[in-house]
Formats: structure tokens, sequence, C-alpha cells
């Protein structure tokens, strides 16, 4: 089998443990300013709720992913802050011919916070874990592909998957897909054990944690520069930017558009500004055709950029697939056109057309106005019965995980999933370039989800607080791993 795998290094940069200037360099830091350890960070967070725990088999929001993968936990993979893939638990990996057969050497030298050595079975279990709960699962949609995982040693593991996934190393850095001691499960699951920079110290649910740090984790030297780490939950943006200004905490994540302004001219404070792949996604797939192509044409793209995102931005192609995806293509937006909207609507005998817009609670308020004055311009009416749903999505770091992230995009075409599937398992960048293009062009010429804007990822920070040049941009907060990657200034 050996012979038949072949390392997978086109779309990443591996980072192995001896190699503390590479990883510095990843993570924007030069060896001449290394950090060093002490002090504590304080982040006020959303998407926290009462429910939260450390079973990875739920949903969660932010809060969760930066006490757990961003802190408590580790996972197999990670995604650097400049985009490529290293190793965090495993050190290695490989593929077969068709990609459907992966291999992983794991990391020799990790223990959990129970003092339980991490190897091969912790991998197993964790997996499986996923695997068991099905659909209702929260990661469902990333191992369902997974046919067998094994262990082939006590520091290796093998998974066979049932259509080939060029990118699936990548899928294994998702925030669910974290490591538990094999054996311990449940207790890990009860109280939080990890292998990551931070054991729990106290946690309450959709409230507060409070992490303090492993002392000879085998991330020293490269990450985790605070001694302890609070987190804090709040909702509501403007309250969050309230206790950065009141010198509560240190940073405050998912500032308001509307508010960013006033951070940027407060001398205590700091506007982290990173742009991404994150956008505002409306989802007509419940509406008739016809409307779907006048929304595209009615919605106002610029007004939702400087109004809605007060500039911190750009403009959107009805594809989710950004500017930082590698094989990101670049084509011209729908150009906004009322008045072939209405004449889209009349011929279909919908003009006048009442929307239900179901805006979620991450859709920032401004953005939600935005929308509204050149919907009506072009003949649709407010308070109706054909349901829209607004919501913000964060971008994935490839093409593919994009594309089963909002399962509507496609239309729930059979030929659109096959031309997803090609493009899926080839290992040619040139082909694959050429199949995601095909892809991006269908989704945005006949997808029923319409994606005016892109809008950055806005934090407030206290200058008490340094931050590497480059920031993770698939998440708010460095890509949630600001607990091991900011410092004291």
């Amino acid at each position: 089998m050996t012979a038949s795998l072949k390392p997978t290094t086109d779309r990443r940069k591996l980072l192995t443990t001896g190699l503390a200037a590479g990883l510095l360099a990843a993570s924007g830091l030069s060896l001449t300013s290394r950090p060093q350890v002490g002090g504590r960070l304080r982040a006020a967070l959303p998407g926290a709720s009462l429910q939260d725990s450390w079973d990875a088999r739920k949903g969660f929001g932010l809060f969760m992913a930066a006490a757990g993968q961003g802190a408590v936990f580790d996972g197999l993979t990670e995604v650097a802050a400049d985009g490529s893939l290293r190793g965090e638990l495993a050190t290695s990996w490989r593929a077969s011919q068709d990609a459907k057969t992966w291999v992983f050497d794991l990391r020799t030298d990790v223990r959990f916070h129970d003092g339980t050595p991490f190897d091969s079975a912790s991998v197993v279990e964790s997996i499986r874990l996923h695997m068991d709960a099905g659909p209702s699962g929260a990661a469902w949609h990333l191992v369902s592909n997974i046919d067998t995982i094994k262990a082939n040693s006590t520091n290796q593991v093998q998974f066979t998957l049932r259509s080939g996934h060029a990118d699936f190393p990548y899928i294994l850095s998702d925030r669910h897909l974290i490591m538990y001691p094999a054996g311990n499960i449940s207790e890990a699951m009860q109280k939080g054990i990890g292998t990551g920079l931070y054991r729990v110290a106290v946690f309450e649910a959709g409230r507060k944690f409070l992490g303090w740090r492993v002392s000879g984790h085998y991330k020293d030297g490269t990450a985790g520069w605070f001694d302890q780490i609070e987190l804090l939950a709040v909702e509501d943006p403007a309250q969050r930017l309230a206790l950065v200004q009141s010198g509560r905490v240190d940073a405050a994540a998912q500032i308001d558009p509307i508010q960013a302004q006033s951070v940027e001219t407060d001398p205590s404070m700091r506007l982290s500004n990173v742009p991404g792949n994150q956008h505002l996604a409306l989802d007509a797939s419940a509406l008739p055709r016809e409307a779907q192509m006048a929304l595209k044409l009615a919605v106002n793209r610029e007004d939702v950029l400087l109004s809605g995102l007060q500039g911190y931005g750009h403009i959107g192609q009805d594809s989710p697939i950004g500017p930082f995806n590698q094989f990101y293509r670049s084509q011209p937006a729908t150009a906004h056109d009322p008045e072939m909207a209405q004449s889209l609507l009349a011929s279909a005998g919908l003009g006048g057309v009442g929307l239900n817009l179901k805006a979620l609670g991450n859709v920032p308020v401004s953005l939600g106005l935005a929308l509204w004055p050149s919907l009506l311009a072009a003949g649709f009416t407010e308070n109706g019965q054909m349901p829209l749903t607004a919501q913000m999505w964060s971008g994935r770091v490839t093409e593919d995980w994009m594309l089963g992230a909002n399962g509507n995009l496609g239309g729930n075409s059979v030929e659109f999933d096959a031309l997803r599937a090609r493009a899926r398992a080839e290992f040619d960048p040139n082909l694959r370039a050429e199949l995601y293009a095909d892809l991006q062009t269908d989704i945005q010429t006949a997808g029923p989800v319409v994606i005016p804007a892109f809008a950055n990822f806005l934090q407030a920070i206290s200058t008490r607080i340094a931050e590497p040049a480059t920031q993770g941009n698939l998440w708010p907060m460095d890509n949630v791993r600001f607990a091991e990657r900011w410092w004291l200034s």
C-alpha cells in the first residue's frame, strides 16, 4: 500500500516540530521579536449558548470554537494564518492516486491534560464518534465520506473514503474534529480534557471560560504566550465594544461595521480589519425561478457594501468562492438593473411579490436595512409570504468545503453535483482550476443564492495586545486561534 501513496504538498506547507523558524514565519512573527510567555488575555465573544458543552458532536458558535479548538483541544491538522495547511497532531500525510486512501503519521510527544498519551486509538475513537452520530451530528457532512478508519500502528492511522477527496487533510482541520483521549471520551466531554495549550479552570456554559496555560506543551516556543485566557459570552456588539473601551476586556470579536470608525479614532484601541471570504448570502431557493433572477438584478451591491458594510468588504458575484480561495475566478457581478427585474417579475405574473426577509441574528442591522431600497425599487414588497433567508457565512479554506457548507448553492442540480465530485477528486491543479471555474459560473448564472458582498472580519483590540502581521481570515479572531497566536505588547 505504501508504494501507492504519495505526499500531497501542492496546497500546503507542512511545518513539523523542529522547524521553529518556519512555524514563526507562518505565524507572522520574526525570530528577533519573539514574544515571551506571560499575562492574561480577556476577550468578549458572541455565539455562546446555555447548552454549550465540550461535546463536539453538537453545533456551536464562535465562543465554543475559541474555547475548544482555539484553546483546550487540538486537531490533526491546522490552517495557518496564511491559509496553508500544517500538521497539528499529525506530522505528515499521503494519499493514493485516486484520493480515496489517506495515511496520517502522528506526533509521539503529546499527552492529554489528564496525562493520557495521544495515539492512533484517540484518533480512531474521536472520528468514529462523529461517524456514529449520523446525520444529526454537527460534523456529519465532514465525515460522511469516510468509509473506514483504522490504526496501522500506535502512531499511524488510515482513512478509506467512499469517493476521492484531494483536500481531505483540510477537512480534518475543522473545529468539530478535535481529539479526545481513547477510552475516556465521556469524561473528556464533561471536563474539557484535550491536548491544547490551555487546560480548563472555569467553564460556565453560555457565560464564561477561564483557561490556564499547560506547562511543558509540545508547542512551547512557537505558540501560547499568555499564562491565562478569559472568554466572556456577550451577544450585543455594542456591549462587546463598551467592554474594550472600559478596559474590562482586551478584545471584542465581530464589531458592527457602524461602530468600526469609532474604534479607529480611539487611542486605546485599534481596529483589526481582516478581508476574507465571509459573505452575505440571500437564499432564494424557495422562490420561483423568475423571482430568483429578478432578485440578482434588483440588489444594489454598491449600496450593500457602502451603506450596509460601511465599505469594510468587497462586491460579491453570487458565488461564495472568494478571492482568498485558490481556484477563485473573477467574473463581473450581475449588473444592478431594477427595470429588468420588474420586467421579469411582471412577465411571470409575480409583480409586487412580497418577501418575508428572515434576517438571522448574525446579520448586522445596517446590512439588512441596506437591502430594502433596491428591492422595493425593483417591484418587490415587504412582509409577504415568500421566504428569503439572509445569513452571514464564513468562507471555507477549500472550494468544495464551501460548496458543501451551503447545500442550496447548486440548486440541487445533478449535473452540478457530478461536476463538483470530479473537481473534488482531482489532484491536477490545472484541471481543478477549470472545473471550479465552471462551477462558479454555474452558481452565478443559475444558482438560487444571491451573494451581493463579502464582509471583512472586524475586531476591536486593546493596544496592550500585539498580533502577528498575518491574520487568519477563515473565521473571526485569527481563525479563532487568537489565544495561542497573540501576546502582550
